[in-house]
């Protein structure tokens, strides 16, 4: 996939913010080295958490359900696309393959987020967005994959910062 409209990112943190108690999944753009904080739902976060550790539950949960009628369809999951963003919430499409067509269907970014995770699919920010919202990252030396990081206490500082702005930035947009 090498559409320049859209930028290929990485989960590098599921975070609580502090304020509000509320659950922050943290996108990294690898090529500009940006990062983009997407608030979530508690329901959404645990989904994430399950598929980020790959743990197996004795039953399907919603993600994993969806992906088997997906599948059981004659279809595909191919990828997810966090594409836009209006009045300061986020959206996103869930890319279906199936053998006479590609279909896109809306969706909420943490619930296209888990289902990448569950069905092992690339992630990706539309251009726009990550433009108009994504953050320069407050760690420029430190490897943003999962496997390969490691934080100082300062870098911790950093992105509480860099969080606090962005819900600064959210709580802003919710009285305008």
């Amino acid at each position: 996939m090498s559409d320049p409209k859209l930028i290929a990112v990485d989960i590098v943190a599921l975070v609580e913010d502090q304020a509000n108690g509320s659950p922050i999944v943290v996108l990294h753009d690898r090529q500009g080295n940006r990062l983009l904080p997407i608030w979530i739902g508690d329901p959404e976060a645990r989904a994430i958490a399950v598929a980020l550790n790959k743990m197996r539950m004795p039953r399907p949960l919603t993600h994993k359900l969806l992906i088997h009628v997906i599948e059981a369809l004659d279809g595909k999951l191919s990828r997810v696309v966090v594409d836009r963003l209006k009045n300061h919430t986020y959206f996103a499409s869930l890319y279906v393959q199936t053998a006479a067509k590609t279909v896109a269907v809306d969706a909420r970014p943490s619930d296209a987020i888990a289902l990448a995770l569950e069905a092992r699919i690339p992630i990706f920010v539309a251009k726009q967005v990550m433009d108009e919202a994504g953050q320069q990252n407050p760690f420029p030396g430190i490897a943003m994959r999962q496997e390969k990081r490691e934080f100082k206490e300062e870098d911790l500082v950093k992105l509480k910062e860099l969080l606090e702005k962005a819900r600064e930035r959210e709580q802003k947009a919710g009285g305008e």
